[in-house]
């Protein structure tokens, strides 16, 4: 009995062993085929993947072929350049795609031969294209279009649509033979199902990530909306505190002439509340406003209780989103006139009221200096001084005039043909008897007949004699003052007058006041000369009103030169 238990045993653990291997062979083998069926798959699956792509490739090209043919013929009609360009990108794009087709076909022979046939189709299909469009770039549209029946365009499209057809008929019946083979096999059909199942999870799952990253950003973007749209409204509500805050009235209106907005100040100053103009013509706040340029003028404004008000409106255009908007700037100017009208009543008071007296005191004074030894010996130098204090006052209130007229643009001139040497001459003899006083000499070197300008004659003597008395004023006892004339360049309209003097000279950083109204240097032993402070204002104004120029140097050797030009009597000018 022992035994046969003993037997039973060993036949019971070699049973055992038995399943065991044969369930780890089937095991082994279920995992063998299943691993085979797999790899088949995976690796028809990689075919089809690069038969897809080809098919995929294949249809770009014929598409991009159709597309440049229609650039082309719409390139022969209209000659628009971005139709060529259409028509380039095209046959880029088909490089791009025979690349990635060589690339895919590169151990298929077979495919490689058709590849080879339809590249050259494409090819000479291009090089077709391109000469037709070189007959239309130098001879027009007519002839290109002949060269491009000639070359019958139309069939070679088909042509190689043809030949993207037979490459696709072949791989589709590639693929058909190689799905008949896995259909018959119901481990690789099995293997399939896997593999589409674990695909549609493994989806499933990229899908649920991306919704939910789509949802994590979208709030995100809208947060960043939210905060853009808060700072667009801050912008715009900082904008108008700014437009509102403005010292003028500020209206913008359409180019049909109807308003669009107004500030707070434009509400006070035409007397209506915004919301009653917005809509209204600009012309009933603003008559007579132009709207056809930028334009800037002085009108009346009526307020709805009958007062007016003088303003000062400056329009601009832009252009915002294709459509023209008007801005007008409108300023309340009632103070500015009052002013001009204080400033008329002050210059009237000067002329009248002034002047006058100072004539007539003048008058008594030149009387008594006529009296020479008739005069108390003690009279005479008061009587003297008198003359002089009252010649300084006239001049003072002649440059004051003189420069209203400059301000108020109505310094009038009467330009004729003078001879620049008898000017120059009278501006000499005009200040002698101050050089006399001065001890200073003044050296003339323009000489009558070879030089006429045309100019006011009073008033080019005005800015000689300018000149010389300050020359006068800052030379030395026993100096010399030279006045002089050239041309700069053989051929220029403009003759140059100079008056050089050898006193003290003026330092580069006070230079920049000489021709401002009411400035004057002092001299290096710190006192003021006697001057109004207008003489080289107004001479700049003078000059200027000539189209000529003026300006002072520092000479290397000491002393200033100020130079002016007037423009010389060409035969234009004559003419005219």
């Amino acid at each position: 009995m022992k035994p046969l238990l003993k037997k039973w045993k060993l036949s019971l653990s070699a049973t055992v062993a038995a399943i065991i291997f044969v369930v780890s062979i089937v095991i082994i083998s279920i995992g063998t085929t299943t691993l085979s069926l797999s790899s088949e798959r995976l690796q028809s699956s990689y075919n089809s993947s690069q038969q897809f792509q080809l098919l995929e490739y294949l249809n770009a090209v014929v598409l991009d072929v159709v597309r440049a043919e229609a650039s082309e013929k719409q390139y022969l009609l209209t000659g628009d350049a971005e139709f060529l360009n259409d028509f380039n990108l095209a046959y880029g794009r088909i490089d791009e795609y025979f690349k990635s087709l060589r690339a895919l076909l590169a151990g298929n022979s077979r495919y490689s031969m058709l590849l080879d046939e339809m590249t050259e189709s494409v090819g000479y299909r291009k090089s077709c294209a391109q000469e037709v469009i070189e007959v239309r770039q130098k001879l027009g549209m007519i002839p290109a279009f002949a060269r491009s029946k000639k070359y019958n365009e139309d069939q070679l499209t088909k042509h190689v649509e043809w030949l993207a057809k037979d490459v696709t008929k072949t791989i589709n019946d590639e693929m058909a033979d190689r799905l008949q083979v896995l259909d018959r096999d119901s481990l690789a059909s099995m293997a399939g199902v896997s593999f589409i199942l674990s695909s549609a999870l493994l989806a499933l799952l990229v899908v649920i990530f991306g919704v939910k990253r789509y949802e994590s950003e979208r709030q995100i973007a809208e947060k960043n909306l939210q905060k853009a749209q808060t700072a667009v409204e801050n912008r715009e509500t900082r904008l108008r505190a700014l437009v509102d805050s403005a010292p003028d009235a500020i209206v913008t209106f359409l180019a049909d002439g109807k308003i669009e907005s107004v500030n707070i100040v434009a509400e006070g100053m035409f007397g209506f509340a915004g919301w009653q103009m917005v809509g209204e013509p600009i012309e009933s706040v603003l008559p007579g406003i132009r709207m056809d340029e930028n334009a800037s003028k002085e009108i009346l404004v009526r307020r709805p209780d009958g007062t007016t008000v003088p303003v000062d409106v400056s329009v601009s255009v832009v252009n915002v989103d294709n459509a023209r908007l008007f801005t007008a700037i409108i300023r309340d100017v009632s103070e500015r006139k009052e002013v001009e009208e204080r400033v008329k009543d002050f210059y009237s008071m000067v002329s009248h009221e002034l002047r006058t007296p100072l004539a007539s005191i003048r008058t008594a004074l030149g009387i008594m200096e006529n009296l020479g030894s008739d005069l108390p010996p003690t009279a005479k130098p008061v009587v003297d001084i008198a003359a002089q204090e009252t010649d300084r006052l006239i001049r003072l209130i002649n440059d004051i005039l003189d420069m209203r007229k400059i301000e108020s643009g109505k310094l009038d001139l009467a330009l004729e043909v003078y001879d620049a040497g008898s000017i120059a001459e009278s501006a000499v003899n005009a200040v002698s008897s101050l050089a006399d006083q001065a001890h200073v000499s003044i050296e003339n070197q323009i000489a009558k007949g070879i030089y006429e300008i045309y100019c006011d004659l009073d008033r080019a003597q005005q800015v000689l004699l300018n000149l010389l008395s300050n020359a006068l004023k800052y030379s030395a006892p026993e100096g010399v003052i030279t006045l002089s004339c050239k041309q700069i360049e053989p051929n220029d309209e403009f003759l140059r007058f100079e008056v050089r003097d050898h006193g003290e000279g003026i330092p580069k950083d006070q230079m920049h006041k000489l021709f401002g109204r009411f400035q004057q240097l002092r001299s290096s032993d710190g006192r003021n000369k006697a001057g109004s402070g207008l003489g080289l204002a107004i001479a700049k104004a003078i000059v200027e009103e000539h189209k000529g120029e003026i300006g002072v140097e520092s000479p290397a050797d000491g002393g200033s030169l100020f130079w002016f030009t007037m423009p010389l009597a060409i035969d234009e000018i004559d003419a005219e």
